[in-house]
């Protein structure tokens, strides 16, 4: 059908006298005819002969798997959609890389590594592209049909928007635990509407956190463009390097995938008033291999949860901060309480595990194999994190040093002159970095 449209869309007009051969461009009015043959509404043909156009020229590789039935059509949607930006024969690469795996992994893991990937394939478009869509921000109020209405905000930027969600959840939860009876959901609703409003709230010195993962040259690449804002280095510094290839994005809980330059505006925010949570992946040893308790610890939790992100049942996208910590291997049959034996379930597949027959055994630190009642078995690996590594947790009793990550970053940043990416460290040269 695709392959129709494509023919469809290049065909010269009928007549005696048009030419046999396929026209190099599309008709403007191709969509109009693929519309009237398939019954779509104009907005849906036009979706359509892109897609197909795409498949038959820019994206090959993701037709012959569309054909093979190795994908479906939402996957070479997705496929499509998140190559868009990219020249062709970056998009070809793109695609090579997510083809082998695209057949195992759901349309939101599709789309989730394909944006980190578009990212690092082509910084500089990315960081281009942000910034022109921050210029078209605009908000949108609505009328609903029941006397309600809405409102939409478009191309926000990132940093503040991570921020405002960071706020108004937190201090939806802490409204719900000093007793307010609404549901959660409505107090999220009337906080962020006491704020557009500018009723004061009052925080009780609450503190805002927001989860960055991302490996360690991405952190001192973004740390060095804000130590150059600071130091009042000239504006057009930080722009000539902004784009700056090399460096993997990071990822940000709830949002995704973020270039350096995104996270040196996060920094920035986080300078004028909240604060946030750094997370660096790295080899290192579990720990806690012989803790005896059943519950984790805070730290241990909260390990588990940036390095599983989800809940990890095959295709399951429940976030991981609203699942369980599951023994993979039973603690009352002797599982330790470690991250290695550790994995987030949601509520539902938690007792899938213990009551409905699944049963999961641990393949390495963070990766996982499901299988069913009926035999069948599911490796699950979790969504690759910046770096291209599972973290693990290091030993504290292996490392000498005890400096906080924070007060790192903030050292390098401050090394008037060096360049982000080969940046030395401002500790002594035998002093390991504290992660």
């Amino acid at each position: 059908m695709y392959e129709a449209m494509s023919y469809v869309a290049r065909s010269p007009m009928g007549g005696e006298d048009a030419p046999p051969e396929l026209m190099d461009t599309c008709s403007e009015f191709a969509s109009v005819e693929i519309g009237a043959a398939l019954t779509l509404a104009p907005g849906s043909a036009d979706r359509e002969l892109c897609l197909a156009l795409d498949l038959t020229a820019r994206l090959p590789g993701t037709r012959a798997a569309l054909e093979a039935g190795w994908i479906d059509v939402a996957k070479a949607r997705e496929i499509a959609s998140e190559t868009s930006c990219l020249s062709d024969e970056l998009a070809r690469e793109a695609e090579e890389w997510i083809l082998p795996k695209a057949s195992g992994l759901t349309r939101q893991q599709i789309e989730r590594r394909l944006k980190a990937k578009v990212v690092s394939l082509d910084p500089v478009g990315a960081e281009e592209r942000r910034k022109a869509a921050k210029r078209e921000r605009r908000i949108k109020f609505s009328a609903g049909v029941n006397g309600v209405a809405s409102i939409f905000g478009y191309d926000l930027p990132l940093e503040r928007v991570v921020q405002a969600k960071a706020f108004i959840k937190e201090m939806s939860e802490h409204l719900k635990a000093g007793g307010d009876d609404r549901w959660l959901d409505e107090i999220e609703v009337d906080v962020f509407l006491d704020l557009l409003c500018g009723r004061h709230l009052d925080t009780g010195g609450m503190a805002v956190k927001v989860e960055l993962v991302a490996p360690l040259d991405t952190w001192l690449n973004a740390a060095g463009q804000v130590g150059r804002t600071d130091e009042g280095t000239a504006g057009g510094q930080a722009d000539e390097d902004a784009g700056d290839a090399g460096f993997e994005p990071g990822d940000l809980k709830d949002f995704g995938p973020v270039s350096p330059e995104v996270i040196a505006d996060i920094m920035r925010a986080a300078e004028a008033g909240f604060e946030y949570c750094w997370t660096v992946t790295a080899d290192g040893v579990v720990v806690y291999h012989q803790r005896s308790a059943y519950r984790p610890t805070k730290k241990q939790r909260e390990f588990v949860q940036a390095r599983d992100r989800t809940c990890r049942h095959p295709g399951c996208e429940r976030v991981a901060e609203k699942c369980e910590a599951d023994h993979t291997f039973e603690h009352r049959n002797g599982g330790t309480t470690c991250a290695c034996n550790l994995t987030m379930l949601c509520k539902r597949h938690h007792r899938a595990k213990h009551e409905g027959g699944w049963w999961w055994t641990r393949q390495e630190p963070g990766t996982m194999r499901a299988q069913s009642p009926l035999g069948h078995a599911y490796d699950v690996d979790p969504d690759p994190l910046p770096g291209g590594r599972i973290p693990q947790q290091a030993n504290p009793d292996q490392r000498p040093g005890r400096r906080t990550v924070a007060a790192y970053i903030t050292g390098v940043a401050k090394n008037a002159g060096a360049h982000p990416g080969k940046a030395a460290c401002p500790a002594q040269e035998d002093e390991p970095i504290p992660f």
